[in-house]
């Protein structure tokens, strides 16, 4: 009897090529840019312009906002601020203003970066008070404004605000203009 042949050589396949690496997972959006609606609150210092320094020394304000941006790009968004403005007494008169404006905000380069500089602007209603001695005048009249903001991001949620509003308020009689300087700080409100 014959015995089998065991030095034959029996080919062996190559070896299989190892898989591809998975791909690398997506970026994940920041804290702050998985939210579309904000609000804030900040302090300020008014000062008049025009006419109205005859009339009123600077002044503080205390403002709250809300916000939401209309576009996916995040390039565009509305909202509204109410407040109070106070501004110092000057030749015996007091004037206070309590203005409600909705707003539109153009972001040029939103998220590009630690620092997002957009304009502002809205226009709305404000209840001017004035007071002279001891009489006290109010009326509902008529306001816009336009200004520059930069958003400081960071790293959280919460951004920090700082920005240079021009207002113009049409009461009859005095045309109270005047410059706020703010700061503030934004946080995130819904997803």
């Amino acid at each position: 009897p014959t015995s089998p042949d065991t030095t034959a050589v029996v080919p062996t396949p190559p070896p299989a090529a190892a898989p591809a690496p998975p791909p690398p997972p997506a970026p994940t959006p920041s804290a702050a840019s998985a939210y579309y609606k904000f609000g804030g609150i900040s302090g300020g210092w008014l000062t008049p312009s025009g006419d109205f320094e005859q009339f009123a020394g600077g002044g503080w304000a205390i403002i709250v906002e809300g916000y939401q941006f209309i576009t996916p790009t995040r390039k565009i968004a509305v909202g509204s601020q109410v407040g109070y403005q106070s501004f110092g007494k000057k030749n015996g008169v007091t004037v206070s203003n309590f203005p409600v404006d909705p707003l539109l905000r153009f972001y040029p380069k939103p998220g590009a970066g630690k620092v997002d500089i957009f304009g502002t602007g809205g226009m709305g209603f404000n209840y001017l008070r004035r007071e002279v001695g001891n009489s006290t005048s109010s009326e509902y009249c008529f306001g816009t404004q336009a200004g520059v903001r930069a958003e400081l991001h960071t790293g959280g949620a919460a951004s920090l605000i700082v920005d240079a509003v021009y207002h113009w308020v049409y009461p009859p009689g005095i045309d109270p203009n005047f410059i706020a300087l703010r700061a503030g700080i934004i946080i995130p409100l819904i997803r």
